[in-house]
């Protein structure tokens, strides 16, 4: 049992106080709207777990990422039962979530081994300059809100919360309201975990609630210093408005999704009989609940009965999807579809009569006249344009918004085109690709998981990968200070061993 939590019909429930408002019941457990007290409350002390984290090694702070991994691992049977029940995903699904969960914690944990993330540098003083010495440090308490389609990889234990433990900074977790009892149980993991590090209680916190009021309130209190957030535009956009609004202006790292644009040149079209297979299994994946699904594909072909289209629209419509992850989304794409088949009338849309797939077609010159239709639909739809060269760059380049992802295929006779609409289109997105399909986030410091607005609200950073960490991280330089009252990162005997640049050279020195 999960210290801190009473055991009730196979679930753990969270204490609350009999003031507190329940918006949801889970196999007959109820989840309670966190009440301003308790907002104020896990602020509190999440400023006082701070004066503790924001000293800690990194040795230190790996050690806790282990201890949540272990705790997380050690109530696998639990969570996944629970993660099921909430999300109607898979068993396969769930393990793979769970596994990516895991995985994301060892990252973090063998980037803070090495420690060299700290990117502490050291100038000694000469005739003409002072002692110079700079490291990154943390910002301080971070609000994370859980994404609705990732359960356990993007909300309580996802990348924007381990990564900013990973950098020292306290976390308050808001759980979604549609996975409370999954996000509760894993929180508690993380809660265990810190009791064993024998740090501050008031590093990791969770709070419920379905109401906005919760989220406006985490953003305007005070000592919130940073927010993470995974999930719709106007969810992110939101966040971000008001944490402009305060007194002292916080970051929000918001990633709001993408219609991730796949341009298919000639050659390549013609040439590859499996494409419109694999690029539909794409779009299909995970029931299309992806923030990089590819929404929008772009064809160089005049021909509307293109072998292509033929076989994108057959995989897309015969595939069984009936089930999205909650409720809303479904509503949600539903309605988006049925708005689409109403307000535009020159799409042609495909639907299957069985299941929850569905295609679009039109020409270039129909995404002038019908803005949305580069409209982000999140779920098993995908819309299929189809161009000419000077079209197809005249329009992306000077209307496309930001996006997470841009692929360009084309076979290798078309290398100079490809190069070209690179050099013309790359600034629209985080992430470029050449060759295979764009879902699917690998954990790694060169991943890029973010794009220009409104992809993201901040597209110099991304959100999965180990560099997700230089979002809770500042630079401080310390001029001239004596040793003794310099950090343990950049006093001169190197009492961590980690790695520096001293005068401008890497090592462990």
């Amino acid at each position: 049992m999960i210290k801190g939590l009473s055991q009730v019909g196979g679930l753990y429930q969270e204490a609350s106080n009999s003031n507190d408002n329940q918006f949801y019941l889970f196999e007959d457990i109820p989840f309670y709207e966190a009440s301003k007290d308790k907002i104020d409350l896990a602020l509190d002390q999440a400023a006082l777990a701070f004066e503790e984290s924001k000293s800690l090694s990194p040795q230190q702070l790996a050690r806790l990422l282990s201890n949540i991994a272990d705790e997380i691992n050690s109530h696998k049977e639990i969570i996944i039962q629970t993660y099921q029940s909430e999300s109607h995903y898979g068993q396969g699904r769930a393990n793979g979530e769970f596994g990516r969960t895991i995985s994301q914690i060892g990252t973090f944990v063998r980037l803070l081994e090495k420690g060299q993330y700290l990117h502490a540098k050291i100038d000694h003083s000469t005739d003409a300059t002072p002692d110079l010495r700079k490291v990154l440090v943390p910002i301080g308490p971070i609000a994370v809100f859980g994404a609705s389609n990732f359960p356990l990889a993007f909300s309580s234990a996802g990348g924007d919360t381990i990564s900013a433990l990973a950098s020292g900074c306290p976390v308050i977790i808001k759980g979604h309201p549609f996975h409370p009892a999954t996000s509760e149980l894993v929180a508690s993991c993380m809660i265990q975990a810190v009791t064993r590090s024998n740090l501050h209680p008031g590093l990791v916190a969770h709070l419920h609630g379905a109401d906005y009021s919760i989220g406006q309130r985490l953003i305007m209190h005070p000592k919130l210093k940073g927010v993470g957030f995974t999930g719709s535009h106007n969810g992110g956009k939101a966040l971000f408005d008001l944490a402009q609004k305060r007194s002292i202006p916080i970051p929000v790292f918001a990633e709001m999704g993408s219609v991730n644009p796949i341009i298919i040149l000639r050659d390549k079209l013609n040439s590859d009989q499996n494409l419109a297979n694999q690029i539909a299994e794409s779009v299909l994946l995970g029931s299309g609940q992806f923030c990089t699904n590819p929404g929008l594909i772009f064809i160089q072909t005049n021909d509307s009965q293109h072998s292509f289209i033929q076989d994108f629209i057959n995989k897309i419509t015969s595939t069984d999807i009936n089930q999205f992850v909650h409720g809303d989304i479904h509503k949600n794409y539903v309605s988006k579809i049925q708005n689409l088949k109403e307000g535009i009338p020159d799409l042609k849309l495909y639907q299957s009569k069985s299941s929850l797939g569905a295609c679009g077609v039109v020409g270039i010159d129909q995404l002038h006249r019908y803005p949305d239709l580069i409209q982000e639909v999140f779920g098993p739809y995908s819309l299929i344009v189809l161009f000419d060269d000077y079209q197809l760059l005249t329009l992306l380049a000077k209307e496309f918004p930001g996006q997470l992802t841009l692929s360009i295929l084309g076979s290798r006779s078309e290398s100079n085109t490809v190069s070209r609409i690179s050099d013309s289109l790359g600034h629209i997105a985080g992430r470029l690709l050449f060759d295979g399909v764009p879902t699917g986030v690998v954990l790694k410091s060169t991943m890029t998981h973010g794009g220009p607005y409104p992809a993201t609200t901040d597209w110099r950073f991304t959100s999965v990968g180990t560099d997700a960490i230089y979002r809770w991280l500042r630079p401080i330089t310390y001029q001239s200070c004596p040793d003794d009252l310099l950090p343990e990162t950049l006093q001169d005997s190197n009492p961590l061993g980690i790695y520096r640049q001293l005068n401008d050279v890497w090592g462990i020195h």
